[in-house]
């Protein structure tokens, strides 16, 4: 129980890296159109069948580039996880996170917090199940956890269930791709980078 217990610099630490990703969440929300136009290929090809082909252009550009990006706004929890090694600082920080950039001035106002709750808890649950005793598994297991979690919620927000299951799948592998490779490999890759440095244990 001890060991799990929280130091002062831990909580602090934890909220500095909410700081810090809440910034960088709130940048990676102003190039949308550029997100957009990077996965034309992707949104020409599923206009192209039958799955896709009654949507309109511009509701799947939409639905292609949140999957895709929504790995950016994972990538808090993660590195806390990884970092302080302590139950609840990947859900804390992303929720931190969330808040900040909903302070900043984010143009999904208060989403930025629900967000931040769901993907926090989608993340926790990956580095939960390993008891935060293997990190590095952690890690990769909150890549398939966070997908799972916030794809089910998305699902139901956006009413993804009146789409095809085709469609929906695409979009879920998209979702999971980016997932994985934000919030997992170029977080593990900062965290290496960190550790190489000798700035983390």
């Amino acid at each position: 129980m001890q060991k799990n217990s929280w130091k002062i610099r831990e909580v602090i630490l934890a909220g500095l890296i909410g700081v810090v990703f809440g910034v960088l969440y709130f940048a990676f929300g102003i190039p949308w159109t550029a997100f957009m136009s990077m996965t034309a290929p992707i949104v020409s090809f599923l206009t192209g069948h039958s799955f896709a082909s009654s949507l309109s252009t511009s509701l799947v550009a939409a639905q292609v580039t949140t999957a895709a990006t929504t790995g950016l706004w994972l990538m808090a929890g993660p590195i806390a996880a990884l970092i302080i090694k302590k139950p609840g600082s990947a859900f804390l920080t992303n929720v931190v996170a969330s808040i900040v950039e909903l302070a900043i001035g984010s143009a999904w106002g208060v989403l930025d917090i629900i967000w931040g709750v769901v993907q926090g808890a989608g993340i926790e649950a990956g580095f939960a199940a390993t008891r935060y005793k293997k990190p590095m598994l952690g890690l990769w297991l909150s890549t398939v956890t966070a997908s799972l979690i916030s794809f089910i919620y998305h699902y139901f927000e956006k009413s993804y269930y009146k789409f095809s299951f085709d469609y929906v799948l695409i979009l879920f592998v998209i979702w999971f791709l980016s997932i994985f490779i934000f919030s997992g490999v170029i977080d593990f890759i900062i965290f290496q980078l960190l550790k190489k440095a000798k700035i983390v244990k």
